[in-house]
């Protein structure tokens, strides 16, 4: 289980690229990376299990969350994406920094707590995919971009997948195809959303919508 733990890790640490980056580009660059990450600890797991669950779920999430959402973003807010274009927190940067760093802690220590026996996955995973679910919230919430916090929600939901490998590795596919689906069509849903809000207020900052209130 040692490629396993070391992919998770390598997840986790990807997930700080979200909250450093200042780039558009980079957070979706970002989000691929560790879709991509997510996909390779499902595929290793199946090296050492061979359920195929694992295979199909692995290449799934590769080929949807590594690939195709990804160039969705980029397709959909490409006016965006603007090399050297900075972002903005509602905190500081430094402040930042260190609260992904103490609800990285929360989740660890967390997983520590709980009553829980692992079956294919040593329990630091668990507290992994803790620590990345609470860094893509916080990426959502602190950031003032809005494909930023997408990014931060999808990020987030990888921590949940991840936590699903851990909690139930033999969970139905059926089940996983549907979650990676409705990611899918929220994509989709939010990227017209963010298109909609650059044509309002010329921009993808949240913070400029307080001009439409009436």
């Amino acid at each position: 289980m040692l490629a396993e733990l070391m992919l998770s890790a390598l997840l986790l640490l990807v997930t700080y690229w979200f909250i450093v980056t200042r780039r558009l580009s980079s957070a979706v660059s970002a989000y691929s990376v560790q879709s991509w990450l997510l996909g390779l600890v499902a595929l290793a797991l199946y090296v050492d299990t061979r359920l195929i669950g694992l295979l199909l779920f692995g290449l799934l999430i590769v080929s949807v969350k590594g690939i195709l959402i990804p160039r969705l973003l980029r397709n959909r807010v490409a006016f965006a994406l603007v090399a050297g274009r900075e972002t903005s927190y509602y905190v500081r940067f430094p402040t930042a920094l260190l609260i992904g760093a103490g609800l990285s802690l929360v989740g660890l220590l967390a997983a520590t707590r709980l009553a829980f026996q692992p079956q294919l996955l040593p329990q630091s995973v668990l507290g992994i995919s803790l620590a990345v679910f609470l860094l893509g919230l916080f990426t959502t919430i602190a950031r003032r971009d809005a494909i930023l916090q997408v990014t931060g929600l999808l990020a987030a939901e990888n921590g949940l997948l991840l936590l699903s490998l851990v909690v139930a590795p033999g969970l139905s596919l059926l089940i996983e195809v549907a979650i990676v689906l409705d990611v899918l069509i929220a994509v989709l849903v939010m990227g017209f959303l963010v298109a909609r809000m650059r044509d309002a207020v010329a921009g993808t900052d949240t913070s400029e919508l307080t001009r439409l209130r009436g």
